[in-house]
């Protein structure tokens, strides 16, 4: 993925420097005479290593060569193949290195032979020939040369199922829109078990707008019911028990006393559920004590301006816990209060959590949304229309930054995403197999274990196709995702929504692990890269030493630091809150204090892995 914001992100060599324990027959190297000794030995720079080396015939000193290393014992061995600068080679000299592996002077070679020389890689004839195979059939050679370069740099295996992993993670598209691709023909063109399973998991994995919106419609109604007086209140509910989403028998008193229960049953609310909803649980928790004073405080403080509304409120929901048989209208009268606290720390979607339907929901939502719109039919009167309209309308309007910010990108739906991936699933398989036993644990069904699973069913060539798309993609980032020495790295691409379009968050996380086996959270470093609408390409440079952050943001646009400048207290609030300390912030326009590189790709992004102790560099 070729892109200006990456040009220049970190003041350092990318390519590998060739060392003398590296040096392997047949590896062509660029270096310069130092000094000559008897017998034709010489001292030979090559890169920042010094070296006593063989030469096959007489040279001059402080003159760069090409060599080609020789097999043999003790000292390294160096054939000259030509004359020049690492940045320039003869045309002559090209054409003799070709010669050396049989290989003709074609264009693509001579290309191929600089890539290898430009980037100091090891190469001989087999892999020179593998690489030039590769590349015949590759879309794009430079996405091609970045797999090729990966693949020598980080000792992986010389194989094409390899180069095609790294290939596809290196190309254009994204995993986020190569699974929204396969979603797509499994739509039209396969059914199966496997396609089956494999389209809902995608339905989950993937936020699409539709689903969004769907689900703000379906919200925005119950909103509508919840805050709302007299008829607009009821067709709302009238709107929702025909779409299904709840049953169409309840009753209004019904569906209250259903979420009353279902709010104080919930032990531990945890992330999925809003904020309100603890809120209410306390209110309703604290006047089921007897503790009246405090919770009519707690409400006092939602509506301050109308303390007598607060006391009128706390006195009416106490009438949920003292009714008898008879007062039907002081029931009713508590669960209205009820449905008055509700609406006030909600803005619809508590209904579908204290119901427990969400699937239920959200199709009621889809259905919704199909007739929106549309003119009236059936049993609609005009203020159906009217309020089904209005839901419909306001669910199209994108979410605030913050609210879909916070609400897409959470540690959990991250930690979700990321085990739907089945990125450990040569791990788990390896231990089913070792088991061996009726009852032990089985390979959970993943989007990799689903995707080998329909390639086994011999599928239509379009589904074929898509699907080892992912595969590569999948398998590219186990490759990228494993151990270099004592770090531990993760890359992934994770998608969420933004302004009501599907965009997603490429993250490489560097460190090392606890000794139990955990991630170290006190010490690590994590590059996050983002393409947007507006901004274009940003990279956020995130690194941690004991819990002590310092963040570099790299983008071309000179005012992003004045437009993030309000945000910063915030952040820096955030990370307190969890025991980081936020130590700076600073931001870059790529390109500006370097020249000759004006592009970078996302297999620099992937690619770096030096490291010293704790410090991290990628």
């Amino acid at each position: 993925m070729e892109t200006g914001a990456l040009q220049g992100l970190f003041n350092q060599k990318t390519t590998q420097q060739v060392k003398t324990a590296e040096f392997r027959p047949g590896q062509i190297i660029n270096g310069k005479i130092l000094k000559l000794y008897p017998d034709q030995v010489a001292e030979v720079q090559v890169g920042n290593q010094k070296m006593i080396a063989k030469l096959e015939t007489p040279l001059s000193a402080n003159e760069r060569y090409w060599f080609q290393v020789q097999p043999g014992e003790g000292k390294v061995h160096l054939k000259v193949i030509g004359s020049g600068s690492e940045d320039k080679v003869q045309p002559g000299s090209m054409a003799k290195i070709l010669g050396e592996f049989a290989m003709q002077p074609t264009k693509e070679n001579l290309e191929l032979v600089r890539f290898f020389i430009k980037e100091q890689l090891p190469v001989n004839r087999e892999l020179l020939k593998q690489a030039a195979e590769w590349l015949s059939m590759a879309d794009s050679r430079s996405a091609g040369q970045d797999a090729i370069k990966l693949i020598l740099t980080r000792g992986f295996p010389v194989t094409k199922a390899a180069f095609d992993a790294l290939y596809t993670t290196t190309k254009e598209q994204s995993l986020v829109q190569l699974m929204d691709k396969l979603e797509k023909t499994l739509d039209t063109a396969w059914n199966s078990a496997a396609s089956t399973s494999l389209k809902q998991l995608l339905n989950e994995m993937l936020p699409s707008s539709k689903i969004m919106n769907s689900e703000a419609t379906v919200n925005n109604l119950a909103a509508i019911w919840l805050k709302r007086k007299g008829q607009e209140s009821q067709v709302a509910l009238e709107l929702l028990k025909q779409f299904g989403a709840i049953t169409s028998k309840s009753t209004e008193s019904n569906l209250l006393q259903q979420m009353l229960v279902r709010l104080q049953s919930l032990s531990a609310i945890g992330d999925e559920f809003p904020e309100g909803l603890n809120f209410a649980k306390n209110i309703i928790t604290l006047i089921g004590n007897g503790d009246n004073s405090t919770a009519r405080q707690m409400i006092s403080n939602l509506i301050p301006e109308k303390t007598f509304l607060a006391n009128e409120l706390a006195e009416s929901l106490k009438l949920l816990f003292y009714r008898t048989s008879g007062k039907e209208a002081e029931a009713k009268q508590g669960l209205q209060a009820f449905k008055q606290l509700i609406s006030m720390v909600s803005d619809g979607e508590s209904l579908s959590v204290l119901m427990g339907e969400k699937d239920t929901w959200r199709q009621a939502g889809v259905d919704l949304l199909k007739v929106a719109g549309q003119p009236q039919s059936g049993n609609f009167t005009g203020l159906h229309t009217q309020l089904l309209s209005e839901a419909a309308a306001k669910a199209e309007q994108p979410a605030p930054l913050q609210d879909t910010g916070t609400a897409l990108l959470t540690d959990t739906r991250i930690k979700q995403f990321l085990s739907a991936l089945g990125l450990s699933y040569e791990q788990q398989l390896s231990e089913v197999l070792k088991d061996g036993e009726i009852g032990k644990a089985q390979v959970s069904e993943t989007l990799k274990s689903l995707v080998l699973r329909l390639l086994n069913e011999n599928p239509p060539p379009a589904v074929k196709e898509a699907a080892e798309m992912v595969l590569n993609k999948l398998t590219g980032f186990q490759l990228l995702s494993q151990e270099a020495g004592p770090i531990q790295q993760l890359v992934v691409q994770i998608p969420f929504m933004l302004g009501g379009k599907t965009n997603e968050l490429t993250m490489q996380w560097s460190g090392k692990k606890t000794e139990d086996g955990k991630i170290d959270a006190d010490f690590c470093r994590v590059l996050f890269y983002l393409k947007l609408k507006h901004l274009d390409d940003v990279i956020v440079d995130m690194q941690v030493q004991n819990r002590i952050m310092s963040v570099q943001i790299f983008n071309e646009n000179p005012t992003l630091r004045k437009m993030a400048e309000e945000m910063t207290p915030v952040l820096k609030l955030k990370l307190a809150e969890i025991d980081y300390h936020l130590s700076s912030v600073h931001f870059h326009v790529p390109g500006q204090s370097q020249t000759g590189r004006n592009q970078r790709s996302l297999a620099d992004f992937y690619g770096q892995k030096d490291y010293s102790g704790v410090d991290i560099k990628i």
